[in-house]
């Protein structure tokens, strides 16, 4: 799994273009839904994708930010601080309104399951958002 996880990371810092990147968050999703499918293990699923969407995430941040001026930097880090206040808010509202429904026992793993996936999401819409301003 973490050789996965470096193959990628390695594949997506040797992308140039906009549409592979976009191209490979398709694919993760993909790969996502697949092993959804089968059924065994799922939250481990939405862990491991969502740990692929927050490199994901790195990786375009540090290719954007290679590719502005300082001065954009400067605006860009402030825009990423803010974004991740938000994310944290965002975080903490899905636990607490998947908790509020009580569908899923708190800890459980389709608690986690739903947790990650909706985490994940929200960082991909990042990612793809970061990924037009390249």
């Amino acid at each position: 799994m973490i050789q996965k996880a470096l193959l990628l990371l390695f594949i997506l810092i040797s992308m140039k273009s906009n549409s592979q990147t976009l191209e490979t968050v398709s694919k993760l999703k993909l790969e996502y839904q697949k092993c959804l499918d089968k059924g065994n293990a799922m939250s481990n699923c939405s862990h491991a994708y969502y740990n692929q969407s927050d490199s994901l995430l790195n990786v375009v941040y540090k290719n954007l930010k290679t590719k502005i001026s300082p001065k954009e930097q400067t605006k860009l880090k402030k825009e990423q601080l803010e974004w991740l206040k938000k994310r944290d808010q965002y975080f903490q509202q899905i636990y607490a309104d998947t908790k509020k429904q009580g569908i899923f026992t708190e800890g459980s793993r389709d608690f986690d399951m739903v947790i990650y996936d909706e985490e994940a999401n929200y960082v991909f819409a990042r990612v793809k958002e970061l990924i037009r301003k390249i």
